[in-house]
């Protein structure tokens, strides 16, 4: 019966065979090696065409004739080199491969033969630093593997850039908090609400966090701290809101509607109650503040001076925020009008006051310096 025929794909796959023949050595110049006769008697003396892909294994790869023919033919690995004192090292031979893998790391190739030469450099030991090794592991490591004294100059280059290694650290962060209040910036690295920021100290003034700048100032700020962002140059970050452009005005002429208020939907209705009811709860609200808020709002505490009468309602307010009361406030307003609130204390720190107004159900600051008077709610 005949194989089958020839074409452009079986061609290709014999001159493929046959290339990598000759690279193993099997071949040479298109004739069999002495090795190769001996690896293709083998195959045949156990079966090769039983099993084409090799699946069964039935010598030992180290003890067969084709292993034993090849290794009379190459030289044996060495596990050793010569130090010189000009910090070549020479290999006499094929390095086995242990031995190869720590020359690539702590040398530089520079040429190959029977004899291959690597060179000792600062940055060759640099790189093996940096792979894990230290000084002593290294200088171990030449004195093992070399059959010549270790130069004393090169157990001084490998202790000088040992001792340089890891002076300069880089890293990466998400974003820095920096104060020139040291007392401060502890205080941030012992609240417990903050944790989740991983903040870890750089230096005295500094603190870092892998996350992003817009987290770390919401958590602060949620926190009770006044934290101020800064650009790359160190100038605050100015937090403006866009402004609006007004709508293109329309002759009187392309106007289709009468001119007018727009009509009051059920929904705006709605919203117009809800907010004059509100006004009149904060009037009334206003209205029964304890006598000694409204007299400090006055700046008329009697018998007080403002800072007894701003320390008297620093204490109201911490007793309130362990039992979380409801407190009436006096401040002082960004416009300098005087009014009271009445919340519940949530927390102090940063020189501010964070509390909620349970009737709108919302969460007010103040700036403690603003506070003019507390008093527990009586009601």
């Amino acid at each position: 019966m005949a194989g089958p025929a020839a074409g452009p794909g079986r061609e290709a796959a014999h001159r493929e065979v046959l290339a990598d023949a000759s690279v193993l050595g099997v071949t040479g110049l298109g004739a069999l090696t002495s090795y190769g006769r001996v690896l293709v008697a083998q195959d045949r003396d156990e079966g090769a065409d039983d099993d084409p892909l090799g699946v069964r294994v039935t010598t030992d790869p180290e003890s067969s004739a084709a292993a034993l023919a090849l290794d009379a033919l190459l030289p044996a690995p060495v596990d050793h080199v010569l130090v010189q004192a000009d910090l070549t090292v020479v290999v006499p031979g094929p390095p086995e491969p242990a031995l190869a893998a720590e020359l690539e790391l702590v040398a530089e190739h520079e040429s190959a033969g029977g004899a291959s030469v690597h060179r000792v450099t600062e940055a060759s030991v640099r790189r093996a630093l940096d792979a894990g090794y230290t000084a002593e592991e290294l200088q171990g490591l030449f004195r093992r593997r070399s059959r010549t004294p270790v130069p004393q100059g090169l157990r001084y280059m490998i202790d000088d850039v040992a001792r340089k290694h890891g002076g300069l650290r880089i890293g990466g962060a998400g974003a820095y908090v920096r104060s020139d209040d040291e007392t401060l910036l502890v205080q941030l690295l012992s609240d417990r609400r903050l944790s989740t920021l991983a903040l870890r100290r750089l230096a005295p003034t500094v603190l870092v966090t892998p996350y992003q700048v817009g987290r770390l100032l919401t958590a602060l700020r949620e926190a009770g701290y006044p934290p101020v962002h800064e650009d790359a140059t160190g100038a605050a970050v100015l937090a403006r809101s866009k402004s609006r452009r007004a709508p293109l005005r329309t002759s009187v002429a392309q106007r289709t509607e009468p001119v007018g208020p727009p009509p009051l939907t059920a929904p705006r209705l709605a919203g117009i109650v809800e907010q004059i009811r509100r006004g009149d709860a904060a009037a009334r609200a206003a209205r029964r503040a304890p006598v000694t808020v409204r007299a400090a709002n006055g700046h008329s505490m009697e018998g007080l001076t403002a800072v007894q009468a701003h320390s008297q309602a620093l204490a109201v307010l911490q007793q309130a925020v362990r039992d979380k009361a409801l407190v009436w406030v006096g401040y002082v307003d960004a416009h300098g009008a005087t009014a009271s609130r009445l919340v519940r204390p949530v927390s102090i720190g940063g020189g501010y006051l964070r509390a909620e107004d349970e009737r709108t159900e919302m969460l007010h600051t103040f700036a403690l310096h603003r506070i003019t008077a507390a008093v527990v709610d009586g009601s």
